[in-house]
Formats: structure tokens, sequence, C-alpha cells
């Protein structure tokens, strides 16, 4: 899977790439699904139980009960469905690449975010499962660098240890600012 990217650095190829696990990503939405189903099946019924009501309630009050709750009813209707066609296109518009060069993570649905840490700043990785990550074997993966401590996170990353061997491989074959002053000073001494 080696091909290119764009707005990538000269030479640099994709390792490997990939979105985080589908049923970790959107299990916040499975409440509203079901929830959403259970509205459309008993929607008949709800409104029947509320015509009912407005009748034993009118001579207390006037007010167009059944309209009103009926528009609310479809109201919430339509926002559980536009909020899981947004947990959707976030899932679908997440991904993680992994390069010769860096890590990255490009997101966004509306307005686009790419971040990214170049091997030689990474210091530290941090690799956690939760119990229904491993049933579906997901994980998720901070990476720690640089000076600031800033990071990473891969969320619900299918296959986490298979990445984080990948990523622990390409970040030793790049040596660390030291090593490399000291590879560079044993050179130097050899050649003067």
């Amino acid at each position: 899977m080696s091909r290119t990217i764009k707005n990538s650095h000269p030479g640099e190829r994709v390792l490997f790439s990939t979105r985080p696990r589908f049923s970790q990503s959107v299990a916040s939405a499975y409440l509203r699904l079901i929830i959403l189903f259970l509205l459309l099946y008993f929607f008949t019924t709800i409104i029947r139980y509320l015509a009912a009501l407005q009748t034993q309630i009118s001579t207390l009050l006037t007010i167009p009960f059944v309209e009103w709750s009926t528009d609310v009813l479809i109201l919430i209707i339509i926002l559980l469905f536009l909020s899981l066609i947004w947990t959707y296109l976030s899932w679908k518009s997440t991904c993680y690449i992994l390069t010769n060069k860096r890590v990255m993570i490009k997101s966004g649905v509306i307005s686009k975010k790419n971040v990214y840490m170049h091997f030689n700043k990474v210091q530290d990785i941090q690799v956690s499962q939760g119990f229904t990550q491993r049933i579906s074997s997901a994980g998720n993966i901070e990476i720690f660098g640089g000076r600031d401590r800033t990071s990473l996170i891969l969320e619900n990353i299918p296959n986490p240890d298979k990445f984080e061997d990948l990523l622990n491989q390409k970040i030793e074959n790049i040596p660390n600012d030291y090593e490399a002053k000291q590879t560079k000073d044993l050179l130097d001494e050899r050649y003067q």
C-alpha cells in the first residue's frame, strides 16, 4: 500500500491507512437509532394517546395539544435522523495515516483538519483498550511528542497492537537528536 498523499513531503509514501473501527466509533449512535425506530413504530399510537388526553383536558385548556405534540415528535425524529447521519459522516471523514515520515490524523466533515507528528518528535506511545474495544479488536493509541508534550490520539483504531508495532519500527529507524549528534561527532573525529 505504497501510494503518495496530497500535500506530502518529497518522497513521502503511505505505509498504512485506516479508519476508526466502525462499531466502536458509532457506539453512541446505537441508542439514538433505537429511540428513532421506537418513535417511528409507535408514532400513531403516541398521537392517538395524545388525542385522547386532549379530549380529557379540553375543558381545562383550549390549546392545540395534539398538533404541537405532533410537531415536537416530528422535530425529534428529524433531529435524531440528522444526528445519525452526522455520526456516520464524522466516522467516514476520519482517517489515520502512517507514512514513511510521520503519523497523520485527517478529519472533518465541513472544515477539514490535518494533524501530524514526525517520527523524530515521538517520545512515548500509550495503547489502551476497553472491554468492548478488546471484543472488537480496537483500541486507542496516544502518541506523545516533543518538549511541549503534545499528543495525537488515534481513537478506536483497528488492531492497535499491529499499528503500534509498525510505528515502533519506523521510530527506531530514525535516530533521535542525541544519537545523531554522537554519530556526527564520531565521524568528525575519524576524519580529522
